[in-house]
């Protein structure tokens, strides 16, 4: 492929991206430019096998202190004393032993993910490929990622979004707060939510002030609206013509909740809360939330201190997605299981769903029952899925 250039509201990712995935031996840099932030993707026989950014939010030792693999002050200090020494901030981490190279390759994919996926979401800005690429230098090396499966991921991404913007007028949205609507047991985010939308904050705001990102910030306010809990102000109900569409819709999930059916219940009321905020859709979709997340309580909390997390093969597994990697990163360090499910942004029961792709692939397991004598005593699981054991 030749080199070029051009605007990103003509030759989005969405568009451009196809070509990449089928170009066999192509191999180049894909730089995004909108403001202050310069993206390059460095791409290779339909894989991405690097990336780098200017936006402070994804400096690799930002990211490391997100995903709770190194805390805030420890990067800070290894970023210097790697700036001092000459040394790529990722090499130094894992020659110093810091973080675990397995771990470091995690939160580089993930950075990456995240960065690509936010680029298609640019409709401004300019976009250009050179053909070649870098030299690595001494530079820990992204694992090769194929571009089909980040393609489907943010284009699904980009799904998410549309809905999103299609129930709020946007950015500059307030809230009302219900507070009994939100569950007994809210978590922080949805607590820190809550009191700034009471304080007047826009919906831009709020999602700036998520510390995982926007599409993170985005998931709290949504599952909030569907509850009941965040209501934007100067809505407009439904248009007349959906009235039947909508009455259908209710009438389905309350089925669905008479018959014990708590999932399908929970997706058809937040299909009729993408039209509009209806009382009762509200309601039926707390009902079931809270009927669903009570029938899996006991098979969550049945998971905890048994799950055995295997190295992720290179490549991945296409049938694992953006979010079931993320979870898994989230649960090697985790002593609970329910507690990471409950508060993860994209809702307890995406993450259950999540949680049996990764077992389903086989990176994440059951310890053998006949291992569970020789695992008492144990408090929690180590970040690398080795059982710590107490004795006495």
């Amino acid at each position: 492929m030749e080199r070029f250039k051009g605007n990103l509201a003509s030759y989005g990712l969405s568009l451009l991206m196809p070509a990449f995935v089928d170009a066999s031996g192509l191999e180049g840099t894909l730089k995004v430019e909108r403001g202050a932030v310069r993206r390059q993707f460095f791409l290779r026989d339909g894989h991405l096998v690097g990336e780098s950014s200017t936006e402070p939010r994804e400096h690799l030792g930002q990211v490391l202190a997100r995903m709770r693999i190194l805390d805030a002050p420890r990067a800070a200090q290894a970023f210097e004393a790697a700036e001092t020494a000459g040394v790529p901030f990722g090499t130094f981490v894992v020659e110093r032993g810091l973080v675990e190279r397995a771990q470091l390759l995690e939160a580089m994919e993930h950075k990456a993910r995240e960065a690509l996926f936010d680029s298609y979401g640019w409709q401004s800005g300019e976009v250009e490929f050179v053909p070649g690429l870098p030299a690595q230098g001494r530079a820990v090396e992204l694992p090769r990622m194929a571009l089909r499966e980040l393609h489907r991921d943010a284009m699904t991404r980009q799904r998410e979004w549309k809905v999103f913007w299609t129930l709020f007028a946007g950015p500059g949205t307030t809230f009302g707060v219900c507070r009994e609507f939100a569950l007994e047991a809210a978590s922080a985010a949805e607590e820190h939510l809550m009191c700034m939308a009471e304080q007047g904050v826009t919906l831009g705001a709020l999602l700036a002030a998520s510390p995982e990102g926007p599409v993170h910030g985005a998931r709290w306010v949504l599952r909030l609206y569907r509850r009941g809990a965040l209501l934007p102000r100067q809505t407009q109900g439904p248009r007349q013509d959906e009235a039947a569409a909508l009455a259908a819709l209710l009438e389905q999930a309350r089925r669905r909740v008479e018959a014990g059916q708590y999932e399908e219940a929970v997706a058809v009321a937040a299909q009729a809360l993408e039209r509009a905020p209806i009382p009762e859709a509200h309601a039926l979709y707390r009902e079931a939330e809270v009927r669903l997340m009570v029938a899996l309580a006991d098979e969550v909390l049945a998971l905890d201190g048994r799950l055995l997390f295997e190295p992720l093969p290179r490549p991945t597994p296409p049938s694992l997605t953006a979010d079931d990697l993320y979870l898994y990163s989230k649960l090697r360090g985790s002593r609970s299981v329910r507690e990471v499910l409950r508060n993860t942004a994209m809702g307890e029961l995406a993450a259950y769903r999540a949680l049996r792709r990764l077992m389903a692939a086989g990176v994440v397991r059951l310890r053998p029952e006949q291992e569970e004598g020789a695992a008492q005593g144990r408090t929690k699981t180590d970040p690398y899925g080795v059982p710590i054991v107490v004795l006495g």
